[in-house]
């Protein structure tokens, strides 16, 4: 009897030690899911700001051109 209740005591014990490695691998589990939605919040706004960045210079890349065209156009006229 002495025997059976030391074992149920250490399954206890492994019990309780599991547990409390699980509890500690779910909070570590949300911490990273916590971290990669403000790295993807990041991102896509460096990738807007990429973007903006791409068409301003494309903007004025077409606004160079048109006014070398235009500078052409009277020099040579």
């Amino acid at each position: 009897m002495l025997e059976t209740e030391e074992l149920g005591v250490s399954i206890l014990h492994d019990l309780s030690s599991q547990r409390q490695a699980l509890l500690h691998a779910n909070n570590t589990l949300h911490g990273v899911d916590d971290n990669v939605g403000k790295s993807k919040k990041i991102l896509t706004a460096m990738s807007r700001r990429m973007n903006k960045n791409k068409w301003i210079i494309g903007i004025i890349v077409a606004v160079l051109a048109v006014a070398i065209i235009l500078i052409l156009y009277f020099k040579l006229k």
